[in-house]
């Protein structure tokens, strides 16, 4: 068996194909053993491709763009959503996303996707930002949960099934950004290119595994939602609705491929943010390569 080791910043929904194709034995069938390694950071899990300690990265893009414009070796070889399931949550008490004046948005950083759908969705109902509400450096969506149930902050993005969780305690859920942005390339594939290229039949059996383990989880969504659970340590009913949400609202790509208006709709946010300087040019032929998707 040829051996991968998967990275990623948390056991997220999304990543569902992976532990679909371990359980149901796809990657064996392609002759490959894989393991999961929790990096617990965005930047962890592209530092882990670069140094080669993992060899597939499930990866927020950000970062693989980023070196691959300054000429570095990673580079994006699937989609794995190509829109954001986040849900705008807050407090008990507000009913509207008009009523966020003054209040606080828990968000783990300045410069990465949830701040900007954030402020997407705020500015469609006349608040800017800054100026009208402030955000709140708290972490990612389990401290944003916790900070939500503390009241140190009165709304923030949740990822699902915490969305799920918060709505079932009597939270409510103000909006989706898949109605404010409607494409965006949150979650991806990537690797190191010069490993890749070198290994390439493998990369190509991983990739034809991961198509295989999307299908059947089409298919057989119930039985997939319990590998989720599984896996992720979350209710096999929350599994379950977030399997569907995943296919039904065209989050999971059910071929692995990056649409492109899901990728510019990330250049323009790293432009906004600062994480490239306005001016430069970015494109799907400078970050992305489909040499491997396209063998399968």
């Amino acid at each position: 068996m040829d051996q991968l080791a998967i990275g990623m910043v948390a056991p997220a929904y999304l990543f569902f194909p992976i532990w679909v194709g371990q359980q149901k034995g796809f990657f064996a069938a392609e002759g490959i053993e894989t393991r999961c390694i929790i990096h617990g950071a965005t930047d962890k899990v592209t530092d882990a491709l670069r140094e080669g300690e993992t060899q597939i990265g499930m990866v927020t893009p950000e970062g693989s763009i980023v070196d691959a414009v300054a000429g570095g070796p990673l580079r994006l070889i699937a989609g794995n959503s190509n829109r954001a399931p986040l849900s705008l949550i807050v407090q008990k008490g507000i009913e509207r996303i008009e009523d966020l004046r003054g209040k606080r948005i828990g968000t783990s950083s300045l410069k990465e996707g949830t701040a900007v759908m954030s402020k997407a969705i705020l500015v469609a109902h006349g608040l800017h930002y800054p100026g009208d509400y402030e955000f709140a450096l708290v972490g990612a969506h389990p401290q944003r949960w916790a900070h939500l149930q503390q009241g140190t902050i009165e709304a923030g993005l949740q990822l699902m099934p915490l969305n799920y969780v918060a709505e079932d305690a009597g939270y409510l859920n103000l909006a989706e950004t898949g109605d404010y942005v409607p494409h965006y390339a949150f979650t991806a594939i990537a690797l190191e290119l010069n490993w890749g290229r070198a290994n390439r039949d493998l990369v190509r059996r991983f990739l034809s595994a991961l198509l295989a383990a999307t299908a059947w989880a089409d298919q057989e969504r119930v039985a997939a939602a319990t590998i989720l659970a599984e896996a992720t340590n979350t209710g096999a009913d929350y599994a379950l609705r977030g399997m569907n949400a995943m296919f039904d609202d065209g989050i999971t790509p059910r071929d692995l491929r990056i649409e492109p208006p899901a990728l510019e709709a990330v250049f323009d946010a790293m432009r906004s943010t600062g994480l490239v300087p306005p001016e430069t040019a970015l494109s799907y032929a400078q970050t992305v390569t489909d040499e491997f998707l396209d063998e399968v």
